[in-house]
C-alpha cells in the first residue's frame, strides 16, 4: 500500500473535479483502494482506475457538513464510517493520490451562524 500524506483534519480538494468542495480528512483507514468498497458495491480502485489499485485511503466530509452535523468534532479524532453512516453525513473515500491539502477558503463561511448570516445578508441584498 501507498504512503498518505494527509493528516486527520486536513482540508484538501479532489486533483480532478474542480467542482468538488472543499472537503476535510475525517479517517484514514489501513486499507488499499482495491479492498475499500463505496456506494454501490464497487471498490475505490474501481471508481478510479486511473490510480493505483494499492493506494492508500483517505476518507473525507465536505468542509460544510463538518461544521454543520460534527460541531463538537476536534479535527484529530478519526471518525468510523459506522459514526458517518450513523449521522448521515455524506462521505467520500478517494486514494490518496487524487487528493491535495487546499488552504482554507477566507471567503467561505465555515461556521453555521456565519452560513445563516451570509445568507441573511444575501436575501437582503436582493
Amino acid at each position: 500500500m501507498t504512503s498518505c500524506p494527509f493528516e486527520i483534519g486536513d482540508t484538501v480538494i479532489d486533483r480532478d473535479d474542480s467542482l468538488a468542495p472543499r472537503s476535510v480528512v475525517v479517517s484514514l483507514p489501513s486499507k488499499a483502494a482495491a479492498d475499500w468498497l463505496m456506494y454501490g458495491g464497487v471498490t475505490v480502485a474501481q471508481a478510479n482506475p486511473q490510480y493505483p489499485a494499492d493506494a492508500s485511503i483517505v476518507v473525507v466530509v465536505a468542509v460544510n457538513d463538518v461544521d454543520r452535523y460534527l460541531p463538537e468534532w476536534d479535527a484529530e479524532t478519526p471518525l468510523a464510517r459506522s459514526t458517518l453512516n450513523e449521522a448521515g453525513i455524506y462521505y467520500r473515500a478517494s486514494p490518496a493520490c487524487c487528493l491535495t491539502t487546499a488552504e482554507p477558503d477566507e471567503n467561505s463561511p465555515t461556521d453555521l451562524d456565519d452560513i445563516n448570516a451570509a445568507e441573511i445578508e444575501d436575501c437582503n441584498r436582493s
